[in-house]
């Protein structure tokens, strides 16, 4: 499964969710982003659940484990 779709320049990580998984919808995601202010945040484009931390390494661990299990899908924007 690939996406033709770029990334927007503040992300710099991406996990596949379990729905991107199960449908093959690779917009389904949750995005690590470099924050200008405050480390890294971490937001899910199937449910909206997100997160930030200092420590990178934190928010890694946190969007992946997010994204393992959420079901939920990106609303269609059309």
């Amino acid at each position: 499964m690939t996406s033709t779709t770029a990334w927007p320049a503040s992300v710099i990580a991406r996990y596949l969710t379990k729905a991107a998984e199960i449908l093959a919808d690779p917009d389904a995601t949750v995005d690590v982003r470099k924050n200008r202010d405050f480390g890294h945040s971490y937001d899910c484009r199937g449910c909206g659940v997100g997160g930030s931390s200092g420590d990178v390494t934190s928010i890694h661990a946190s969007a992946q484990t997010h994204a393992e299990t959420c079901r939920a899908i990106p609303r269609p924007t059309v």
